[in-house]
């Protein structure tokens, strides 16, 4: 290729040359349209072929949200689990810390966050004061690999898994309350 051109076929050589590249941009796919010009002069040719088209990438992520401002969120209707709630999800980030969801009631809350680069932190209070579970990994979270994060409650418990890290449990209050009230969106 003549570097003082942007593709062969301005250099105007009288010999077949190639211009190839790899289409890795997802808004530029699928291609749908190919234009090829300036072929009107004689002696002009061209020829084109769009080659296999080979997806690969990682199968957690079909249906990821990306975030990258630190005011970036989605927010949902409130979260219905006023006496149980399961939440699982993947995270990548290289932020030492963030919220991954909150919904928030008068006084009760629940709440899901990378607390420190090595804490997950799973926090809620449905009237007996802030409940707090953390799972402490020996390598930084924020390392942009994938990590599995699972968190429940229950009337009985709440429980933390990170990876494949020791489960976190804590029992519910004997004499509490049970019901999470909440009111606000569920921010993530």
């Amino acid at each position: 290729m003549d570097m003082n051109y942007f593709c062969n076929c301005d250099a105007d050589t009288d010999m077949w040359t190639n211009d190839t590249g790899i289409l890795s941009y997802k808004d530029h796919l699928p291609v749908s349209q190919i234009v090829i010009g300036d072929t009107n002069r004689t002696g002009s040719q061209a020829v084109y072929h769009v080659g296999s088209l080979r997806c690969y990438g990682d199968k957690s992520i079909w249906n990821a949200a990306s975030f990258y401002q630190e005011s970036s969120y989605l927010y949902f209707p409130t979260l219905q689990a006023e006496l149980a709630s399961d939440i699982s999800f993947y995270f990548k980030t290289s932020s030492p810390s963030g919220v991954f969801l909150e919904n928030q009631g008068l006084k009760d809350f629940i709440r899901v966050e990378l607390s420190s680069p090595t804490v997950v932190t799973f926090s809620f209070d449905v009237g007996n004061g802030p409940a707090v579970l953390s799972v402490k990994s020996h390598l930084p979270l924020n390392d942009r690999q994938w990590h599995y994060v699972r968190a429940e409650r229950n009337v009985k418990e709440a429980s933390l898994q990170v990876d494949q890290l020791p489960l976190r449990l804590l029992a519910a209050p004997a004499d509490g309350h049970l019901r999470l009230r909440l009111s606000s969106q569920l921010f993530v």
